[in-house]
């Protein structure tokens, strides 16, 4: 019953789970579960439905599914992950170059504290890990909701390391020592009582180290220990100096330096300190939890998804949480990039932080809203049209104005059901025209996407011609990791019609949230637009979610099946497309000839 949440992830990405297993063990009935002799029968199968109903909650894609599964059983390679890893030996071998502080790059803190490895094999098993960072649980009910989601990490086989604050209301008095204490084995207690198993520590993990380029240092060993024996570490914020007078850490300080010892401890050859030479740690999210349920701005702008290589200034001008993203861009920047950051409330249900755990999208992108009046009349007069439509996702990126619900009665207190996803991300470059383009690197971007030679003189000049035209728009993300190309399709008695020509990820910029960043841009840019995709194209599902609706090509002997997608712009004053441009659109997709040989 334990592993049956999961059996049905391995069902959805088509593997079998003992195939991702290491013989003779179930990773998924871990030693964190208590044993149902332990406990009241009735209360372990509840705990049982629960972990079941917020696994199957999150509704993850079979890539999603199945990269997960991987990670989990210690099958999964990252390229991305390796190359964070190669590049810190690089890194440790040159000199420090000097950066602003406003140009953070993953890993940067850590240049030099590690000495050149080399990694032909991957010798040591990852371990999937979660740093979860709790500042204050003093509403009601928030220690057991968030025992019970550190249980269910626990027991679908990602083993969290959790850091609670000092949120101000402790001090370094012995009043507010005996506080901080007390939350850290109350926290520990209500995660036994989920099953799980939890260790506190409360002293020895914080010391100052004066060999090390930062005054504060973690010990990794309390925390691979606790570990190896299948418990989550509760690590409080308290710190001896060298007078022995104990120390309340500031939130910032302390989660960078826990930051910066999980990342240590991310080698493929070296294990884990404490973790007796089992296992090196796999660093997949970083959960904050505090009394927002995500990153908010002026008025009732809500952020679910922020690039903060490019986003970060114009979210930070205006965030009503400054502390909160100011300390999520700095642990992000020391852990590898894979790496991603959740926020979300204290009192938020388990199952919505799962989600954010497993499927690696932002909460608009996992459920639909209920369609307005507006809305609904368009999509009645697309299916009379004989094109059937989805429910419309709200505006990318990822941003709600004005669209929350209006309050319920004051006694009638509500889960959050939404939190910000962020990564450390991309820079993103916007071109109009081929010239001002690395034309080589897109080029090679494009058939390492697509893994497919291009057609490249064809396709050039088309885009040329279009440059003229209609125009075209080329958003680049990074160093070309990833490229989305919309150009604008002329159509009969109506203005030019964004159509996205080609949405490219490297490979191995895999796992960075880079579909994510792309998107984003996407939908800033174009507000409406519409594309085609091959019919037994893998990446249609991702598609189907994120778009408006879509319509398959009838089936033509020996001709492409395509299937062409639509998304629409639920902001008042921006452009949607009407069912006429729609049909028109379709018509002008099937005649754009194919770009790859």
């Amino acid at each position: 019953m334990q592993a049956h949440g999961v059996r049905v992830f391995a069902r959805r990405a088509g593997v079998q789970l003992q195939q991702l297993l290491p013989s003779g063990q179930n990773r998924f009935s871990t030693a964190s579960s208590a044993s149902p002799e332990s406990e009241s029968g009735a209360h372990h199968k509840q705990r049982e439905r629960e972990l079941i109903l917020s696994v199957l909650s999150t509704v993850p894609s079979p890539r999603e599914a199945r990269k997960f599964l991987n990670s989990v059983s210690g099958n999964e390679t990252m390229r991305s992950q390796r190359e964070f890893e190669e590049r810190q030996a690089r890194l440790a071998t040159e000199e420090p170059t000097v950066r602003t502080p406003g140009r953070l790059v993953p890993g940067e803190i850590l240049r030099g504290e590690r000495a050149a490895e080399t990694r032909e094999t991957e010798a040591v098993p990852r371990r999937l890990t979660a740093s979860v960072f709790i500042d204050g649980l003093e509403s009601p009910g928030a220690c057991e909701r968030t025992g019970k989601l550190l249980a269910q990490i626990q027991r679908i086989g990602v083993s969290p390391v959790v850091l609670l604050a000092n949120n101000g209301s402790a001090d370094a008095t012995c009043g507010g020592y005996r506080s901080i204490i007390r939350q850290v084995h109350q926290l520990a207690d209500a995660v036994e009582r989920e099953g799980g198993k939890a260790r506190p520590i409360n002293e020895g993990v914080f010391f100052n180290n004066p060999y090390a380029r930062t005054d504060l240092t973690v010990d990794p060993e309390l925390i691979g220990a606790a570990i190896a024996q299948g418990q989550t570490p509760i690590i409080s914020p308290l710190m001896a100096d060298a007078e022995l007078q104990v120390k309340v850490l500031k939130p910032r300080v302390a989660a960078a330096a826990v930051a910066r010892a999980l990342a240590q401890s991310t080698s493929t050859q070296h294990a884990m300190a404490g973790s007796g030479g089992a296992f090196s740690l796999l660093v997949a999210r970083l959960i904050l939890l505090g009394g927002a349920d995500g990153l908010t701005g002026d008025g009732d702008v809500f952020h679910r998804f922020v690039n903060l290589e490019e986003d970060y200034a114009e979210v930070a001008a205006a965030c009503a949480q400054p502390d909160v993203l100011e300390l999520m861009r700095t642990c992000l920047a020391i852990l590898p990039p894979t790496a991603a950051g959740i926020v979300a409330s204290v009192d938020s249900d388990p199952s919505l932080v799962l989600k954010g755990l497993i499927s690696e999208r932002p909460v608009a992108t996992q459920q639909r809203p209920r369609r307005n009046q507006g809305v609904a009349r368009q999509s009645q007069a697309v299916r009379r049209a004989g094109i059937p439509s989805y429910h419309p996702l709200p505006n990318y990126p990822f941003v709600d104005i004005g669209g929350r619900d209006v309050a319920k009665a004051a006694d009638v207190v509500e889960a959050p059901t939404q939190f910000t996803l962020l990564r450390h991300g991309f820079q993103i470059q916007r071109h109009t025209k081929l010239d001002t383009c690395n034309v080589p690197r897109l080029r090679s971007l494009l058939e390492s996407s697509f893994k497919r030679t291009l057609d490249a003189g064809q396709y050039f000049e088309r885009l040329r011609q279009l440059q003229s035209a209609g125009g075209v728009e080329i958003i680049v993300a990074g160093d070309y990791q990833g490229a989305v190309i919309v150009t604008h399709e002329a159509v009969a008695g109506a203005e030019s019609l964004p159509y996205l020509d080609k949405f490219a990820v490297l490979p191995s910029a895999q796992g960075t949230g880079m579909a994510d960043i792309l998107w984003a841009q996407l939908r800033r840019t174009c507000p409406s637009c519409m594309w085609r995709s091959r019919n037994d194209n893998g990446v249609n599902k991702w598609y189907f979610d994120r778009s408006s609706g879509h319509v398959r090509a009838p089936a033509q002997p020996g001709a492409t099946q395509w299937v062409f997608f639509w998304y629409q712009s639920s902001v008042a004053g921006q452009r949607t497309l009407t069912v006429d441009e729609i049909q028109a659109g379709i018509a002008v997709s099937q005649k754009i000839a194919p770009s790859f040989i």
